[in-house]
This record gives structure tokens, sequence and C-alpha cells, in this order.
């Protein structure tokens, strides 16, 4: 009898799949019905299962007790179900050996699979930048690309940044442990489409074996993010903030910043960065060709598109757009400020009609204890 196969997505982060979560959670039901167990109750408990995985839920402001236990449970759920299990979260990419050997142990008896995202580094490089200062980091692009183009990979932006984005690296951990090239799916992100969400979950569904066609994209949309220009407001802010925010208040500082519904485009890099890392992608090809994978899609998307000479470097905007984005972001703290106040007013007001109802009723209940005893 052939085993249970189980789907593990695990990225690459920014490559168009964060969306799988949210989609498997809605669609429970309809893959329940089509031999398809979706474990993970949430994208949150998936978020919290894979920060358990890492050990890194202190970077993202989470206690040890918020995360110990999340995977071993989906894993439970998983078991006392049929058909094939999926789950998906793209902090998953970077997980070392031994975090690998752990996560696969919740899936022992069950053959795994797993799925790998990716697209070309160029446009990596520029996300995975993006991604830093959304975090509350304060690097130039041009400080971000020394330290991760730094073949030593010595600082720590550059280890985190290839921990789950060196894509060769990456499959090489993951084939290793689950021991048959065959059951790596690479899944390059295409580089005519707008939106690469359909084709992925096409290749989803096609490997875990549902019609993914009956079951429409709802629970996501196309990403929502900044642009070039409020990317280099916020660096800018992050600078000036100099580490007073703790991990999560940092998420706080780039809500002020407006967002925009946008679709995965290939980036641009300068020039003098476009030979290194069409190096990089053609390494990535041929560890894919040699590695025996399999591949839904082609692995010339995966090769950066060369830029124009006069290409411009992702955080040099004209200081009209800056300061636009800059306007527009001090009036939104403005009115939040003032709601707040309002709110605290409000708030202040309550407590002091509170704190007089609770000195009068002091003032009985003393009258009541004393009056007996009085008589």
């Amino acid at each position: 009898m052939a085993r249970r196969k189980a789907f593990v997505h695990i990225g690459l982060p920014g490559t168009g799949g964060a969306f799988l979560g949210a989609e498997l959670a809605h669609h429970a039901d309809e893959l329940r019905e089509q031999g398809v167990c979706t474990p993970s109750r949430s994208t949150h408990e998936m978020f919290r299962a894979a920060l358990e995985m890492r050990r890194d839920h202190k970077v993202w402001g989470y206690r040890r007790r918020d995360v110990e236990g999340v995977w071993a449970g989906i894993c439970r759920r998983a078991f006392k179900e049929k058909g094939a299990v999926v789950v998906s979260h793209d902090l998953l990419a970077a997980c070392t050996t031994p975090q690998i050997a752990l996560l696969l142990d919740g899936l022992a008896g069950l053959e795994v699979h797993v799925v790998v995202t990716a697209q070309d580094p160029a446009t990596q490089v520029v996300t995975g930048w993006a991604d830093t200062v959304d975090t509350g980091s304060a690097a130039s692009f041009g400080r971000f690309r020394r330290r991760i183009m730094d073949p030593t990979r010595e600082h720590e932006q550059a280890q985190q940044f290839w921990a789950a984005q060196a894509l060769d690296e990456v499959l090489e951990r993951w084939g290793a442990a689950v021991r048959d090239p065959r059951h790596v799916h690479v899944v390059p992100l295409p580089a005519d489409t707008a939106d690469p969400r359909p084709a992925i979950w096409r290749a989803v569904g096609e490997l875990a074996g549902f019609d993914a066609a009956a079951l429409p994209l709802v629970a996501s949309g196309p990403s929502i993010t900044l642009d070039g220009a409020g990317t280099s407001v916020l660096r800018e802010v992050n600078d000036a903030i100099d580490g007073r925010l703790g991990a999560r208040d940092r998420a706080m500082v780039s809500e002020f910043l407006p967002r925009e519904a946008v679709t995965p485009v290939r980036a641009s890099v300068p020039a003098d960065l476009y030979d290194d890392l069409l190096e990089v992608a053609e390494r990535w090809t041929k560890q894919i060709a040699d590695g025996g994978y399999d591949v839904l899609g082609a692995t010339s998307d995966l090769l950066p598109e060369r830029p124009a000479d006069d290409a411009q470097v992702p955080d040099h905007h004209p200081v009209e757009e800056r300061l636009a984005r800059t306007t527009d972001a001090l009036a939104d703290v403005l009115v939040e400020v003032a709601r707040l106040r309002e709110h605290a007013a409000d708030l202040e007001e309550r407590n002091a009609k509170l704190e007089k109802k609770k000195r009068k009723l002091k003032r009985r209940l003393a009258d009541a204890t004393l009056g007996p005893l009085a008589e």
C-alpha cells in the first residue's frame, strides 16, 4: 500500500508563494472532499510553527511558550485525517539541517515532498533589501548589496539572506533530508506574468492531487506593499528611530506609510551587479539540472534580465516622491494621534467616574460596618 504523501512548501521568501497558507485554510473543506488534508488551522498558526522550527521566535517578539508544541499539534491533526497533507510557510526555506530533521520527524511515516518556489536572484536581492527595511533596517541598498555579495558572508544580513535565498543551498539541504531528489519540486516564478499566484496554485494542485481550477483564489490578493519611494522613506525613518522600538512596535512604523496592491515584477539592479547575479542564477540552474529535482516550469525564468546602463539604484528616488510619501504619512500619523488623544480622554473620564463610584461605595461600606458597632 502506497504511503500517504506530505507536501511542505518552504518558500523561497518573496517569490509569490506566501498566499498559499491563506488559500489552503480557506478551502480546507473543499480540499478534504478531494482527499487533501490541510492540518494548519490558520496562517498565524503555521507562522508560529515556523518560528518554533527556526528557533527565532525572539526576533519576532514572541516567547518560547507562544510557539512551543505548535508544529506537533499540526502533525497530530495531519495523522488523524486522510489523504495528502499540504502545509506552507516561506520561513522554512532557511531551516538548518538539524531544524529540517526536527520538522520531518513530526511527519515520520509519510512520504515527504518539498515544494520550492523560486525567481531570479536580481528580484530576490531587491525584495530582500526591501524586506529588511520593512522590519527595521536602516541599511541603504548599496550597503546591503556589499554585505550580501561579500563571498565570506561575514555580516549577519548576508547570512540571513542567503540562508533563505541561496536556491542551490536550500535544495541541497532539503534534498538531502528527504533523500530523493524526485521528491523536491522546483516551481520557477514565470517571468512573463504579472501575478504568479495562479501558476503556483496550479502546480501545488498538480502535485497534491486537487483540482486548482475548481478552487478559485479568494482568500488572498496581490501583495500589499510599499513602493520604492516609500521604502526609501521608511529606511530614513528607521535610521532616525535608531533602535528605540522593539520587534513588534517596528511593524507599526511602516503601517503609516501608504501601501498599495502590487503584483510581482522583475526588479532592476545596477548594471555593475548584473554579471555577479547572472553567475548566481547559472549556478542555481546547474544545481537543478545536476540534482535531478522535479521542475514545474522553465529554469530559464531564473536568469535575471540585463538592466539598462542607466538603471536606477533601488533606493535612489527623486526628493519630490519621497516628500509626497512623507507628507501623506505625517498626515496619517497626526490623524491617528488625534484619535488616540480623544480615546485617551474618554478613558480618563470613564476612569474618573469609576474612581468616584469606588470612593462612594467605600464610604457606604464603612458606614454600614461602623453603624452596628456604634450602637
